[in-house]
């Protein structure tokens, strides 16, 4: 459990310094990469947490006939939603995040729902 969340930090940590690196309004400080990527994966399994706990106390009900419904595409926007919260919650955490536009956090969040995909997939 903990290689995992070490691998899940380092790879937070990678992408945060890519999306500083080729987006403009995505900026953080150098030195800071590691305490929002601490922040990123706290807040992350906080999320995750809360929205298992939910879905615990529904009984997956709710969960399984959202997804029937909109073709499994509610999973795919309940985790892009989760990730907007992610980056928007680290964002107010810290000063040393600063996301100045919607577009910037939405694609931020983008490429935190695919990393997050992947990660899934190789751990």
């Amino acid at each position: 459990m903990l290689i995992k969340l070490l691998v899940i930090f380092a790879v937070f940590c990678a992408l945060l310094f890519v999306l500083n690196k080729i987006m403009p309004d995505f900026q953080i400080e150098m030195g800071a990469i590691p305490l929002v990527g601490l922040i990123l994966v706290g807040v992350n399994y906080g999320i995750t947490w809360l929205f298992g706990a939910v879905n615990f106390l529904t009984l997956g009900v709710v969960k399984w006939l959202l997804t029937i419904v909109t073709l499994g595409l509610f999973g795919l926007l309940a985790g892009f939603i989760m990730n907007i919260i992610i980056f928007w919650v680290a964002d107010k955490l810290t000063d040393r995040l600063t996301i100045k536009s919607t577009k910037t956090l939405l694609v931020s969040a983008f490429a935190l729902q695919i990393t997050t995909y992947l990660l899934s997939k190789i751990l």
